[in-house]
């Protein structure tokens, strides 16, 4: 299925239709934590090279397809490293298109913040970005190079 994505910066009227993706990845955050940490990262006026940003990828529809949180990250064995601590992909018939969509707008950002990899993170509720319970790991994940 050939779909468009708009993917981008969380814009305000998707952060509630982005947070059912969010619960159904397993997040224990609630929904007034996750409108204070979406409108924390849209009101920045200039980038800060290690904040959080929040990435959506939407169908023509309006449908909220795709989620991802990222920041910027310095590995002892891989200097300049995107982190994406949140990826979920949630499409009925498009989830490749979705997820490419997604990886295509994370190794521009890459590109852009100088960074030689991005470690997309495993999917487990403890690895939410802001949680103080989740220590500095450099094994979280996979690394996928930018060429």
């Amino acid at each position: 299925m050939a779909v468009a994505y708009s993917v981008g910066p969380i814009k305000r009227h998707q952060i509630d239709r982005t947070y059912r993706l969010i619960e159904a990845g397993g997040y224990h955050v609630d929904l007034q934590d996750w409108r204070d940490f979406c409108r924390a990262a849209i009101a920045r006026n200039w980038p800060m090279p290690y904040a959080e940003e929040v990435i959506t990828a939407e169908n023509p529809l309006g449908y909220i397809a795709g989620v991802c949180i990222l920041r910027s990250g310095h590995d002892n064995m891989y200097p300049g490293v995107l982190d994406v601590p949140v990826f979920i992909v949630v499409s009925a018939g498009d989830t490749r298109g979705a997820s490419s969509s997604l990886l295509g707008y994370l190794t521009a950002a890459a590109r852009n913040k100088r960074c030689s990899f991005i470690r997309v993170w495993g999917l487990e509720p403890g690895n939410w970005p802001t949680s103080p319970d989740v220590p500095r790991r450099d094994d979280h994940g996979i690394l996928i190079p930018v060429q």
